[in-house]
């Protein structure tokens, strides 16, 4: 059921839902994520290792499905929200302010098949995500884009804020 708060736009394998979590929820989640003590891990490339950027991430989950991270639980009421089959990796990606609004490689996610992918927005700034289609999901804080899983797409950095973060849900759907 979509909250009167909530703005929803669906296009052909693509569902963008401001408003994702109530605003508590909301508030909750990015305390923990965007404050200093939460640990990241420096990654020499975005799209592929050594392709001439770099980001920090958080695993939560890795390409197996296990649980690789113990601030996991910060995420249920993102996971009740998506109701996901199961979980193939959940990552947090964290970029730097830059002097261009810099795009990353177009990548997908991965190679499993029947996999969906889901953005979360943890803050608001001028950096998207772009998709091989021209498609620009602008970053606001608490918006969700998920689309199918083998979408060519790619993160473009902010110049207006010192930090992008997202959320990176790959998963399987429920039929």
């Amino acid at each position: 059921m979509i909250k009167k708060d909530q703005f929803v736009h669906q296009e052909k394998k693509m569902k963008i839902i401001d408003n994702f979590l109530d605003q508590k929820t909301y508030i909750d989640l990015a305390k923990v994520i965007m404050e200093a003590r939460f640990p990241w891990n420096f990654v020499n490339g975005k799209s592929e290792i050594r392709d001439g950027d770099f980001q920090f991430t958080h695993l939560f989950v890795d390409d197996g499905g296990k649980i690789t991270s113990p601030y996991y639980k910060i995420l249920f009421p993102l996971l009740k929200k998506l109701n996901p089959e199961k979980i193939y990796r959940i990552k947090a990606n964290l970029t730097t302010k830059k002097e261009t609004n810099h795009k990353s490689l177009m990548h997908i996610d991965t190679n499993q098949e029947k996999i969906k992918t889901a953005v979360y927005y943890c803050n608001t700034n001028n950096g998207c995500t772009l998709f091989q289609n021209g498609k620009r999901i602008d970053s606001k804080a608490n918006r969700i884009v998920i689309f199918d899983g083998h979408q060519k797409h790619c993160g473009v950095d902010c110049t207006d804020e010192n930090v992008r973060v997202v959320i990176n849900f790959n998963y399987f759907e429920k039929k």
